[in-house]
């Protein structure tokens, strides 16, 4: 079998590394000189959106046979909204992985553990790929080829200010800021390399290019974050869904068949998962939509989620983090496998309809910073 891949990305190499299971040698073209995006960053794998999987890490490993080695494990989170701050601590939350070019990335990792040939500096042309190979698969992180064929439907545009930054940091904790101020329908997140190198991204839902610096002075600003900047980047996403994910012999993978989780921005296991699956559909001969339709599903509930966090106001907000950090419901969302992801959009209209807890004397009123 002659499959070519278009992308050296996570979904890309993953699908590779599927196929070289089955000893099939995929040529992959990728327009880059390197695998990986252009910048360094921290992802988050959280387990909270792999229930029941209790160790993704481990599952990866055991259903995927991808070993994976993280920055290190996720033990806190904390959360600013406009009024509120909590911090929470479990040893459920998960991972941080490095992306990017640098040689400890995820990126980099699974280009050591594939022996195919990538062809750098190649911007592909799908249709004449398949017309050469018996599959192709599009794993070029762009709606593109989805587009041209007519399967793709924009979900929304985001526009992504990020930053590498020095100090002083906890390796082990996520901190992640809601506020329409400056972060419409989305938010802002730190996350470590390490003690003294981090991550810090800021996103907004309906910014243009050229006024996400005025929005990143504001973020950097209103939080009082006076961090020594290093290396900076601006980039748009648009995320959008995929159907069917296979037309012909062209199958789409990564976020270019729609597998990105639009709640949190960590897209990081679906897009390897779902290159694997197409890997596995062409080595054994299954439907590829039939392999991905769990994960198209974890999609949908994933884009459902971010629709409602568009209309939530920076109230909203303050009543969201209170109710995600009240004991009871602590508890059940970060120190159990409850599967959070399936009821996550009822729960969250619960609160931006402003269901008033406070009278209902179930929930105390938002502890306001000092």
């Amino acid at each position: 079998m002659r499959v070519a891949i278009i992308g050296a990305g996570i979904s890309g190499l993953a699908c590779a590394h599927e196929l070289e299971r089955h000893g099939i040698y995929p040529d992959i073209f990728e327009e880059r000189h390197r695998c990986g995006e252009l910048f360094s960053h921290v992802a988050g794998i959280m387990q909270m959106m792999n229930r029941p999987v209790r160790d993704q890490i481990k599952w990866i490993k055991k259903e995927y046979h991808v070993e994976i080695k993280p920055l290190t494990k996720w033990h806190t989170t904390t959360m600013h909204s406009n009024n509120v701050t909590r911090v929470v601590k479990s040893k459920r939350f998960g991972y941080f992985v490095e992306r990017g070019q640098g040689e400890n990335s995820l990126e980099s990792q699974l280009r050591n553990s594939i022996k195919s040939k990538i062809n750098f500096n190649h911007r592909a042309n799908y249709a004449e790929l398949a017309r050469e190979y018996d599959y192709v698969v599009v794993a070029n992180g762009q709606s593109d080829v989805a587009a041209t064929l007519g399967i793709w439907k924009n979900i929304f545009t985001s526009m992504v200010r990020g930053a590498t930054v020095l100090g002083e940091f906890d390796p082990h904790e996520l901190i992640m800021w809601v506020n329409n101020d400056y972060a419409l329908g989305a938010y802002a997140y730190l996350t470590p390399f390490n003690k003294n190198r981090a991550s810090l991204v800021l996103i907004h839902a309906n910014a243009k290019a050229d006024e996400m610096e005025g929005h990143w002075i504001t973020f950097l600003k209103k939080e009082k974050l006076d961090y020594q900047v290093v290396e900076n980047y601006l980039l748009s996403h648009i995320a959008g869904t995929v159907y069917p994910h296979q037309v012909g012999n062209i199958l789409l993978t990564g976020i270019a068949g729609g597998f990105m989780e639009s709640f949190l921005g960590f897209g990081t296991v679906s897009s390897l998962r779902s290159g694997i699956y197409a890997g596995r559909a062409l080595a054994k001969n299954i439907p590829y939509g039939k392999l991905v339709n769990e994960l198209d599903l974890e999609m949908k509930r994933s884009v459902r989620l971010r629709e409602i966090l568009n209309t939530m106001e920076n109230d909203d907000y303050d009543h969201l983090i209170a109710t995600a950090t009240f004991p009871g419901i602590k508890q059940l969302l970060y120190n159990t496998n409850f599967p959070i992801l399936k009821h996550a959009s009822e729960i969250l209209e619960f609160v931006r309809d402003k269901v008033d807890l406070d009278k209902m004397s179930i929930l105390p009123p938002p502890v306001r910073k000092k």
